[in-house]
């Protein structure tokens, strides 16, 4: 019985996450396809936040590429169960916290909105399940790589 409960918890787990992935293609594509700033013309009114005041757009776009790999790293981490993982996971939403809070104002459409709130209570979900749920036993970090037996 405890192998079955095991094994739906995994699944679940590997669901969240790519409901996750999902929802986050959806919030970059749907703007994009809809081109809503051609409508509303919002985008000169919003505040552009302090990374674009002292840093460049090269440095943004850095940043950018930086988070992207962070993103994608972590989440094939977690999705294949390996311990790291979990540190890598919750590094990168700690860092896109901070880059959303100094990134400046987010226009978010009522279309828009339910996704945004699913997605973060996906990843809280995950957050869950990496740290207090299920799961944690799986991504313990084994002492014994750290242990030199020679001594």
């Amino acid at each position: 019985m405890n192998l079955k409960h095991e094994f739906t918890n995994k699944i679940i787990f590997r669901r969240l996450i790519l409901l996750m992935v999902f929802l986050s293609i959806l919030l970059e594509l749907i703007p994009t396809i809809f081109n809503f700033e051609r409508y509303y013309g919002l985008s000169r009114f919003i505040n552009q936040g302090l990374l674009s005041i002292y840093f460049d757009t090269k440095v943004e776009l850095y940043l950018t590429a930086f988070m992207s790999f962070f993103s994608l790293t972590s989440i094939i981490l977690i999705y294949f169960f390996i311990p790291i993982g979990k540190y890598f996971f919750l590094i990168f939403t700690i860092l896109n916290f901070l880059t959303i809070m100094f990134g400046g104002d987010i226009i978010n459409y009522g279309l828009l909105y339910p996704i945004q709130w699913l997605k973060n209570v996906t990843e809280a979900f995950i957050i869950y399940f990496i740290f207090w749920g299920p799961l944690k036993n799986f991504f313990k970090i084994n002492k014994a790589y750290f242990q030199d037996n020679n001594l």
